[in-house]
């Protein structure tokens, strides 16, 4: 049986990140090597499947399907940080807040209806985040960089949808499909 590797997700505007994605690219190049997400891939998700047979796909949609719409909800989209906290960074994210916690409503009903499904609940809390860098290696004292776009403001979506993505690894990168 054939599979799809599957994730929860919900594309981001790039257009919020105009002229500031480059700045951030260059301000942290001396500090962090990796790789940086494209623009137009740049995307948060509620939960990663991993590779799900493709007759399951659709248990998967109609199990969410309250989930997967447009969802007139203001995400706000600022600040940057790293994860982990306190060790070694793995990755440079962008924070994205959520006044009246659709977000959080909306990853409850998935993770809640995935568990249904047999898939494993999630070990970690969720944190909604855009992945900006997957970081390699670290050069040097980047904090001041860091406190420098801790509070950098992006903007703001005024509605957001929340889609069941297929999402294919090549070498040059993700390539995302909307199956949902």
């Amino acid at each position: 049986m054939a599979t799809k590797r599957l994730f929860y997700g919900t594309f981001i505007d790039n257009t919020l990140f105009n002229g500031l994605y480059e700045e951030l690219q260059e301000a942290f190049y001396p500090y962090f090597e990796g790789k940086w997400a494209e623009r137009h891939n740049l995307h948060f998700t509620y939960k990663f499947l991993g590779n799900v047979e493709e007759d399951r796909i659709n248990d998967l949609i109609r199990f969410t399907s309250r989930s997967l719409k447009e969802i007139n909800s203001i995400l706000k989209i600022e600040g940057i940080g790293q994860m982990p906290l306190k060790a070694q960074p793995q990755l440079l994210f962008a924070r994205i807040l959520n006044r009246d916690k659709q977000i959080i409503y909306h990853y409850n009903n998935i993770e809640k209806s995935m568990i249904k499904l047999g898939f494993q609940p999630e070990k970690r809390k969720f944190f909604p985040h855009i992945t900006l860098l997957r970081i390699k290696k670290v050069n040097g004292d980047y904090q001041d960089i860091l406190d420098r776009y801790k509070d950098i403001q992006f903007g703001f979506m005024k509605s957001f949808r929340v889609n069941l993505i297929e999402s294919t690894l090549t070498n040059t990168g993700p390539i995302y499909n909307i199956i949902a």
